[in-house]
């Protein structure tokens, strides 16, 4: 319940505790007051106290309790997300510091699309790796919206994802844009329709697919294609975004036909894998960015794999 008199920020460093930060961080996840004390290593009525504390301070109900356990409020779930970025925050300042202890330049904590994954990333390590090479690099690969959430928590430092269009995210980030990247239809390189100079979907609506998850913009827009061209969806249908060994598998040894971004399959091509045919959707989802925390400061690590990034991506010839 809210108080009638809201307290000043002013007064809050010199009533919250890091120990109350790791309560609602703990809380958060475990809906739990007896769970989150014991991985705060508090007793519960410390707890309790340390609750009574912060929705004090902060003059709103944080938590509703009910037999099932605390449940945020609103004012909970943003009380929790900045207390994780507080929390990432120093991690990321001890790991920083320890880094520089032993000589290295720095750490950076990346996370990435498949695609950027696949070539960019790669090419932009090596690069900071010849000049820094005691520099500590760890990269995670992930979904569009986990990447996003992982930046602003503060748990990622730089993610290199599609253009971020969300206007809550979009404001709280800077974007710097990479490349575009069209997705093209691939095949098995034994596939009876690999080496097929042209193509149209109803050639194709009955063959095994590999397809986007439902309801999603790259989803719709696969169905757009088959209903307006041929006026019915393929029946023989996987459903598969992130897991590209399954993909391959599928196109390689099963004839599954898949829509792939050029960059990716590009990389396969090269390597006798998967065949490139002549039909494109175009670039349905935008292009590919690197995006950082707008309101943090970037320590030296994240700045030379910025750079590199960008320098990578200016010398790479353009997309056939």
């Amino acid at each position: 319940m809210d108080t009638p008199l809201t307290p000043s920020a002013s007064t809050l460093p010199f009533r919250l505790k890091f120990r109350q930060l790791v309560l609602l961080d703990a809380l958060g996840d475990s809906l739990s007051l007896r769970k989150a004390a014991a991985l705060a290593n508090l007793t519960q009525p410390a707890a309790t106290r340390a609750m009574a504390e912060l929705e004090s301070a902060f003059g709103v109900q944080l938590f509703e309790r009910s037999h099932r356990g605390m449940a945020p409020t609103v004012y909970g779930e943003a009380l929790v997300r900045h207390a994780r970025q507080v929390l990432f925050d120093v991690q990321r300042a001890h790991d920083e510091i320890q880094a520089l202890r032993s000589g290295s330049h720095g750490f950076v904590r990346v996370g990435a699309l498949l695609s950027s994954a696949v070539r960019m990333l790669p090419m932009a390590i090596g690069e900071v790796k010849r000049q820094f090479p005691r520099m500590r690099i760890s990269v995670e690969q992930h979904p569009q919206l986990p990447l996003i959430s992982k930046l602003r928590e503060g748990s990622l430092d730089m993610v290199l994802c599609r253009l971020v269009t969300n206007s809550v995210d979009a404001e709280s980030l800077d974007q710097v844009v990479l490349f575009d990247d069209d997705f093209v239809l691939v095949a098995g390189r034994n596939h009876r329709l690999a080496r097929s100079k042209s193509l149209a979907m109803a050639d194709l609506v009955d063959e095994p697919w590999v397809l986007p998850h439902a309801g999603g913009p790259l989803y719709d827009h696969v169905c757009a294609l088959f209903l307006t061209q041929v006026g019915r969806l393929p029946a023989n249908v996987v459903e598969s975004t992130t897991s590209l060994v399954t993909n391959l598998m599928l196109i390689e040894h099963y004839g599954f036909l898949n829509f792939m971004q050029r960059s990716v399959a590009q990389t396969y091509t090269k390597r006798g894998v998967l065949r490139i045919m002549p039909i494109s959707l175009g670039s349905p989802i935008g292009p590919h960015v690197v995006a950082v925390r707008r309101d943090t400061s970037h320590p030296p690590a994240v700045d030379a794999l910025l750079k590199a990034l960008q320098q990578v991506t200016a010398a790479a010839p353009e997309h056939d």
